[in-house]
Order: C-alpha cells, then structure tokens, then sequence
C-alpha cells in the first residue's frame, strides 16, 4: 500500500487481493455500459414509435435517431444546429 503524502500514482495492489479489485472495478463499469446501452435502445424505441410529424416536430427524421441518440449520449460530436427564439425567451441557454 502506498502510504507516502506525494501525489504520485497510486501504488497497485499485488496478488489476490489486487486480482479482485480489478475484477470487481471491471465488473462495475460492464453494468455501468450495459445499463447505458439499454438507456439508449429504450429511447431508440421510444422515438421510433412517433409518426414522422412528431419527429419532424422535434427536428428528426427517422434516419437520423441513432444519430440523436449517440449525440445525446457523448458518443458522437454534436452537430445539430440549436435555434434560440430571443423574443420568447424559450429555449435559451
């Protein structure tokens, strides 16, 4: 174990114990991405549900809802345009 008060790098844990703690840390972020993954295809269903008005209506065509979903994500660069309507004050920042 790693006692001294310098801030570098944490020392790693050998033997069983360490083995564990990877195993247990590698565990976690898997439930953590499956539950990401799942997230994205209930909003993927959700929106392929509405008719091609409603969509239209949020900005989407169907072709473009993976798209959506990874953006929304941080999975992919946002490149949608954001239009703000100054005189209502809706939708600003």
């Amino acid at each position: 174990m790693n006692t001294s008060l310098a801030h570098g790098a944490p020392a790693t844990m050998a033997g069983a114990s360490g083995a564990l703690h990877r195993l247990v840390s590698g565990l976690h972020w898997l439930r953590i991405a499956y539950a990401e993954q799942r997230r994205a295809a209930r909003t993927r269903a959700e929106l392929a549900q509405l008719d091609p008005g409603a969509l239209r209506d949020l900005g989407l065509t169907y072709g473009e809802i993976d798209s959506y979903i990874a953006e929304a994500r941080g999975a992919a660069a946002r490149t949608r345009l954001r239009v703000y309507d100054d005189a209502s004050g809706w939708g600003s920042p």
